[in-house]
C-alpha cells in the first residue's frame, strides 16, 4: 500500500466498494489549496504594508483569482450526481455535517481568535460579525457558505436544463448588477459548479495531453489574463476575465492528468487534507507574519510571502496528521463521519468535491 493509499484509508475508514478517490482530482485540490493560501498570504502582506501594493501585487492577485476559486467550485460539482443517487435527503444530510458544521465551527474559532488578536489583525472581527455568520460569512468561509447554496440547488433542481438556465441567470445578474465581493460571488461561481456537475464524465474521460499542448494552454491563459485584466479594470470576476477562468481550470486539469503518484504523491496528500488546510491557513499564515514582524525581521516581501505560504500549508497539514491519529478529524468537521453500516458510503472530501 502506498503512502497516499495509507493516508486516504486513515482519513476515510471503511469506504464502500464503489467509492474510490480519483488521483487527478486530489492533485487539483492540492494545487488549488496552495493557491488559496498563497493568495490570502499575499493579501495579508499587502494589507500589512509588507508587500508593496503596486502593479506586481495587483497582477499576481488578479491572475490568481481569475481561476483558483472557480476551479474549486468546478471540482465541488464533479461527484454530485453520484452522491445524489442516495437521495436528496441523504445528500443534504451529509453536506450538513461536512460543510455546514465546519462552516459554523471554524468561523467561530477563527473569528474568536481574530478578536483576541485585534491589535495585530488587518481586518478586525466584532462580536456582531460572529452573530451574523448565518447570513454574512467572514473571511474565507464565504466559500463553504456558497457551497451549501450550490448543493441545495443541486438537490432541489434535478433538471439539467433548469440548472444550466439558473447558472446563466445567476452569472448575468452578478454582471448586470455589478455586485461586490462576499456572498454575491456565489452567483458568479455557480456556473462553474454546474459545469462540474454535468461535465464530470467528460472530465473523467479526458485523456492525457502532451507537455507542448499544456504549454500552449498555459501561454493562452496568460494572454487571456493580460487581455482580461486590461479590459475588466483588473476585475477577476468580470466578463472579460471569463476566458482566463476557463483556460486556467483547463490547464490545471490537463496538468493533473499528467502527474503520477510516485513523483507527486505529496500534492495528492495536500488535496486529501485540503479542508483542514482551508480552515486553518489564515490562522497559521497570518500568525507567522505577525510573529516575524514582532521579531523585527527585515520586511523582505518575497521572503515573507514564501514563508507565510509554506506555514499556511505545512502547519495545517501537520495538524491534520495529529488530529487524524487522535481520531478528531470527524468531530471537528474535517472528515466525514465513519458509519457503522458496512455498506455505508463515505463521501469524498468536502473541501472540493461534491
Amino acid at each position: 500500500m502506498t503512502t497516499y493509499d495509507s493516508f486516504v484509508q486513515a482519513v476515510r475508514p471503511r469506504p464502500a466498494p464503489d467509492v474510490t478517490r480519483t488521483m487527478w482530482i486530489d492533485f487539483a485540490r492540492g494545487i488549488g489549496i496552495i493557491l488559496v493560501v498563497y493568495g490570502h498570504v499575499l493579501g495579508g502582506l499587502v494589507g500589512a504594508r509588507v508587500f508593496p501594493d503596486g502593479p506586481l501585487a495587483q497582477w499576481m492577485d488578479y491572475t490568481l483569482y481569475t481561476f483558483h476559486m472557480p476551479l474549486f467550485f468546478f471540482l465541488a460539482g464533479l461527484n454530485v450526481q453520484r452522491s445524489l443517487r442516495r437521495g436528496a435527503q441523504s445528500f443534504l444530510a451529509g453536506k450538513a455535517w461536512t460543510i455546514a458544521y465546519p462552516y459554523v465551527l471554524w468561523s467561530l474559532v477563527q473569528g474568536g481568535t481574530t478578536m483576541l488578536l485585534a491589535r495585530d489583525a488587518n481586518i478586525p472581527i466584532l462580536p456582531s460579525d460572529l452573530a451574523a455568520i448565518w447570513y454574512r460569512p467572514i473571511a474565507q468561509f464565504w466559500f463553504l457558505y456558497a457551497l451549501i447554496i450550490c448543493h441545495v440547488a443541486a438537490a432541489l433542481i434535478p433538471s439539467r436544463r433548469m440548472m444550466i438556465a439558473l447558472a446563466a441567470v445567476a452569472f448575468a445578474v452578478f454582471l448586470l448588477l455589478h455586485l461586490g465581493p462576499g456572498l454575491p460571488l456565489t452567483l458568479h461561481h455557480f456556473p462553474f459548479y454546474v459545469a462540474g456537475v454535468y461535465g464530470a464524465r467528460a472530465a473523467a474521460a479526458w485523456r492525457r495531453s502532451g507537455w507542448p499542448v499544456l504549454a500552449l494552454t498555459v501561454l493562452t491563459f496568460a494572454g487571456a489574463a493580460v487581455l482580461g485584466g486590461n479590459l475588466s479594470g483588473m476585475n477577476p470576476n468580470g466578463l472579460a476575465s471569463l476566458p482566463a477562468s476557463v483556460l486556467g481550470i483547463g490547464a490545471t486539469v490537463m496538468l493533473c492528468k499528467m502527474l503520477d503518484e510516485t513523483r507527486h504523491g505529496w500534492l495528492a496528500l495536500l488535496g486529501v487534507a485540503s479542508m483542514t488546510i482551508y480552515v486553518l491557513h489564515i490562522l497559521t499564515g497570518s500568525g507567522i507574519r505577525i510573529i516575524m514582524l514582532k521579531l523585527h525581521l527585515p520586511p523582505e516581501p518575497l521572503v515573507y510571502l514564501l514563508v507565510g505560504t509554506a506555514a499556511g500549508v505545512i502547519l495545517p497539514l501537520l495538524a491534520h496528521l495529529v488530529l487524524q491519529r487522535l481520531h478528531l478529524l470527524a468531530p471537528l468537521g474535517l472528515a466525514p463521519r465513519a458509519k457503522r453500516e458496512p455498506d455505508a458510503i463515505s463521501p469524498v472530501h468536502p473541501a472540493a468535491a461534491g
